[in-house]
């Protein structure tokens, strides 16, 4: 009993951890996803789209909820969203190319943040559009 109470405490200290890079992860988003033209054309909420991201984003993660390379990943998912120019995003990329196997990879997984932008963004805009009766 004393050690299953442990081992609840310490996932959920973990998940606490997580929470932090999630919300640097999320900051980043919304940012940027201010400036967003179609956003703005299809008045979307940048946080609503920003949590969806997070959220599909950190179930994709390798791992499990709590495992410290989940926050590497998250920290540097912030950054590659956080880059003003290709220069800082290929600085970044070599940053990571460890955490992600390669600098090659890196760039892959920067990438996919705009799968994860674009299927938030289409799932908003089927949510906001006219209800069929």
């Amino acid at each position: 009993m004393k050690g299953t109470f442990l081992s609840v405490l310490l996932l959920a200290l973990l998940t606490a951890c997580a929470g932090k890079e999630q919300g640097d992860l999320r900051e980043a988003l919304v940012a940027k996803l201010q400036e967003d033209s179609d956003l703005k054309d299809y008045k979307l909420d940048p946080g609503e789209i920003a949590d969806c991201v997070v959220h599909d984003l950190t179930d994709d993660l390798p791992g499990f909820p709590g495992d410290p390379r989940r926050k590497q990943y998250l920290t540097a998912y912030a950054k590659f969203y956080s880059v003003k120019g290709s220069g800082d995003f290929e600085q970044v990329a070599e940053e990571y190319k460890d955490l992600f196997g390669s600098v090659k990879a890196a760039n892959q997984a920067a990438l996919r943040m705009t799968d994860y932008i674009m299927t938030c963004m289409g799932q908003a805009i089927e949510r906001s559009g006219p209800k069929e009766r």
